[in-house]
């Protein structure tokens, strides 16, 4: 039985900027949280909250997804049982608090093992903070094969985790700059499309093994049209996330421009649609990045990013290089979740 407990209890936060000290009088209801796999709880802060605070929720397991600009989150319990902590990082003049959590046990899963074929379950992440720097933007298809009838079905961009640690990157945002620097949050595959497979991947998690890559795709990519439907294989366990909001990654109308002159730059940020706290990775070498997404702009003084030719995709030669021309190749049909640097 799904279960939606639904404390909204706006009525005790009063938002007022009396600085950082303040923090440490919030918490997180209900206090006592216990759900079983798969159910949902809505989350809630109390207390007295800066009223310039930008309010990030992560946790360690399942899905966790902020609302009324973060007062509020929605957290769905992750098919595994077991303990799962709820972190929250509200930042003042950017810098963020110390992290204010909440423990949520999960019972244990009656459902009837997964057949053979499916995938095994990640493992939840463990003490990493929202600031995870090892994961980078690895590739980027932003040419795919046909006119812009196919295009939006089937660019993606690719991260790989070169770390010793998994990493959970939900609630991270990717832009890029169109006409409004569209910023997108990264969520799991499942959250917008849980009743469409795509292979022995996983697509209930957000989290990057040590090692592994994650391929982020238009929550319509299996809603393409022939001859170009779903075109890419992906390798076993390659973690697949999707946008919490709309059907086009990057801007809702032109998506990532890969070729011409209005070729757009990516940034992969922690912190909110309309503030970057920090910046995790970026493709095309862009202009000196402020707090705000909207500042996003291609700094004009090198060929990146690279002027793409049909169906390619810019991969970068080395997980640790740096964003610069000589860092990334194109790679014709680009090979989402896999690269030469394995």
């Amino acid at each position: 039985m799904k279960i939606l407990i639904s404390f909204l209890i706006l009525s005790s936060l009063l938002l007022a900027a009396c600085g950082a000290n303040a923090v440490a009088q919030v918490d997180i209801t209900p206090g006592d949280c216990v759900l079983s796999p798969g159910e949902q709880v809505t989350l809630s802060l109390t207390g007295v909250i800066p009223s310039d605070a930008l309010i990030q929720w992560s946790t360690s397991g399942g899905v966790v997804l902020a609302q009324n600009q973060g007062l509020n989150a929605v957290f769905t319990a992750p098919p595994d049982g077991g303990d799962v902590q709820i972190s929250v990082y509200i930042s003042t003049n950017l810098t963020p608090s110390s992290p204010i959590t909440r423990i949520c046990r999960v019972a244990g899963n009656t459902d009837p093992p997964p057949t053979p074929s499916a995938p095994a379950l990640l493992p939840t992440s463990t003490s990493l903070g929202p600031n995870a720097l090892s994961v980078t933007i690895s590739e980027v298809m932003s040419n795919p094969c046909g006119n812009e009838d196919y295009k939006k079905w089937n660019e993606y961009v690719e991260l790989y985790n070169y770390g010793s640690q998994p990493v959970d990157v939900g609630g991270w945002w990717l832009a890029d700059n169109g006409p409004d620097n569209h910023a997108d949050m990264l969520v799991s595959w499942n959250d917008r499309r849980p009743n469409i497979s795509l292979g022995n991947v996983y697509t209930n998690s957000t989290i990057i093994p040590a090692g592994g890559f994650a391929v982020i795709l238009s929550p319509i990519y299996a809603e393409g049209m022939p001859p170009h439907n779903m075109p890419y294989h992906f390798p076993d366990e390659t973690t697949i996330l999707t946008i919490a909001e709309g059907d086009r990654l990057g801007d809702d109308i032109f998506g990532i421009i890969g070729d011409g002159d209005g070729r757009d730059v990516l940034v992969l940020y922690s912190g909110g649609e309309n503030a970057i706290r920090e910046v995790i990775s970026t493709y095309g070498s862009p202009l000196s990045i402020t707090n705000y997404p909207q500042d996003i702009r291609d700094n004009r003084t090198d060929l990146i990013p690279l002027d793409l030719k049909d169906c390619t995709s810019a991969e970068r030669a080395s997980p640790t290089a740096p964003d610069t021309q000589e860092s990334w190749v194109q790679v014709r049909d680009g090979t989402p979740g896999e690269a030469p640097f394995e």
